[in-house]
């Protein structure tokens, strides 16, 4: 027992002198928590819409008021025609179009009916779904409270009877009618492959020159830091963008999925995407001693920007907060931006937010990848 009881004392001071251990110990269960449990609600918060008032009346006012009132849905425009609204839809500034036809309120008062249409985009199955659910209940609630009120007749319980209001909502959904999850989920993974490559590889590759003592040989070499940061990243750039062009062909192949927009600008922003993550994977292994400490580190770090991504649950869920910092995640860009080109067909002037966000991030790992690497003198 005494053997072992030294052991353990030695164990315990080999890992709390390794100041990157007890860090993470602490730290870790306290952004997982705080951060990554937004990442599992299904609620939708501040689902952004443009209307299209044709009746301009009270009656289509307060049905406009009460879609923002709950706080799910946020009026971004009011077109003044459809032309607007859709390329308000198709360059991603809204995610839903709300059109309230000529005569609303001139028909619900007399009790012949009305009907609000609606068009999401569906790119995003299960914040979709959710949206139209949420209408068709806001609808209602306002129909009824219409008829408490003694605005318009009140209808039946139960039947809709001749001469009672009634105010319907056709739903259309756009690019994923049939809420086809592969639509959704495949883009995703897509850019979950690319990072794997970018990020954990990258910081794997990098590392193992310091496990080895092979930095110590290129420190007297003739080379700059610059030179040797392109050096480890240009291969994995290149894997990234192969195992890339992999994935569509068996999204093509398996799921039927293929490219609705330009090959061009698909690789050219997947090209970006790549070469701030390599310097993000160069970042991890400067910072690291270890293997085992930059697989730790890329783990964290891919499971928080990934959960807080919108993959697997709707951006426009969490809280605003959160939605604002998530403007800051690469991984929500380049999703984003897959799914704009693969399923909708996006051209490159409707990515400007994610090329010029990207572009940010590829520049600042940059830098950060060549003042973290010390080894060398120059």
């Amino acid at each position: 027992m005494y053997k072992f009881l030294i052991l353990l004392k030695k164990e315990f001071l080999q890992i709390f002198r390794d100041k990157f251990i007890w860090r993470s110990v602490l730290l870790l269960p306290v952004v997982q928590l705080l951060v990554l449990p937004l990442a599992a609600d299904n609620e939708i918060r501040d689902f952004r819409m443009a209307a299209i008032d044709r009746d301009n009346t009270q009656f289509s006012r307060l049905m406009l008021a009460d879609l923002q009132a709950g706080g799910y849905f946020t009026l971004s425009a009011s077109a003044a025609a459809w032309a607007e609204a859709v390329r308000m839809i198709e360059r991603g500034e809204v995610d839903m179009i709300v059109e309230i036809p000529t005569d609303f309120e001139r028909n619900i008062v007399l009790g012949r009916g009305a009907e609000v249409a609606v068009h999401i985009s569906a790119i995003n199955g299960l914040s979709a779904g959710v949206a139209a659910g949420y209408v068709n209940t806001i609808v209602g609630d306002f129909e009824r409270r219409l008829a408490a009120e003694r605005l318009i007749p009140e209808r039946s319980e139960g039947r809709d009877e001749a001469g009672a209001a009634q105010i319907g909502v056709s739903v259309q959904e756009w690019y994923n009618p049939k809420f086809d999850y592969k639509t959704v989920i495949v883009p995703g993974i897509l850019a979950l492959l690319v990072t794997v490559v970018g990020m954990s590889m990258m910081a794997l590759n990098a590392v193992k020159e310091k496990e080895r003592g092979t930095i110590e040989q290129l420190n007297v070499t003739p080379m700059s830091r610059t030179q040797y940061a392109l050096a480890k990243t240009v291969p994995f750039f290149i894997i990234g963008l192969v195992q890339f062009t992999i994935g569509l062909v068996l999204a093509r192949l398996v799921y039927g999925i293929s490219v609705a927009g330009n090959f061009g600008v698909l690789y050219g922003i997947i090209a970006l995407y790549l070469v701030g993550l390599l310097f993000l994977g160069f970042v991890v292994s400067n910072v690291s001693q270890t293997q085992v400490q930059s697989i730790f580190l890329s783990f964290f770090l891919m499971t928080v920007l990934i959960l807080m991504s919108g993959l697997f649950t709707p951006v426009e869920s969490m809280p605003e907060w959160a939605q604002r910092a998530d403007q800051l995640n690469p991984v929500a860009h380049i999703i984003s931006a897959i799914k704009m080109v693969l399923v909708k067909g996006s051209p490159a002037a409707a990515l400007k937010s994610h090329w010029v966000m990207l572009g940010i991030f590829a520049g600042v790992m940059g830098v950060a990848t060549v003042t973290t690497f010390r080894k060398f003198s120059r």
